[in-house]
């Protein structure tokens, strides 16, 4: 799905993959992550595993949901709450569109 944002004069539009790649930027910079891992594949109905980053556009409503592996030593929740800060504030600032939930979900650690 695109988000579409119109001007007076032109059409701006941001593509999910470009929101994903600023999400995990913003991810990469937190202090206390590890590293990215994909989602566990479930047999049943996605034999193939999931991406790291997943973006859903809803109009002007963002929703993106990271699978990552805490670095060991670290408090999860404390690295959770700041990855859930960090991409907020870099997309909404990046692309003016509001971001509605991020789901952290931490697979594992790195040792």
């Amino acid at each position: 799905m695109r988000l579409f944002n119109r001007t007076s004069q032109s059409e701006l539009v941001i593509s999910d993959d470009v929101i994903a790649k600023i999400a995990a930027s913003a991810v990469e910079e937190v202090d206390g992550f590890g590293s990215f891992s994909h989602k566990a594949p479930d047999f049943k109905s996605h034999p193939v595993p999931q991406k790291a980053v997943k973006v859903l556009s809803l109009d002007n409503d963002i929703r993106i949901q990271v699978y990552i592996n805490v670095k060991d030593g670290y408090n999860v929740q404390t690295v959770s709450a700041a990855i859930q800060r960090a991409i907020k504030n870099s997309v909404q600032s990046m692309t003016g569109k509001v971001v509605g939930k991020v789901n952290v979900c931490i697979q594992g650690i790195d040792f």
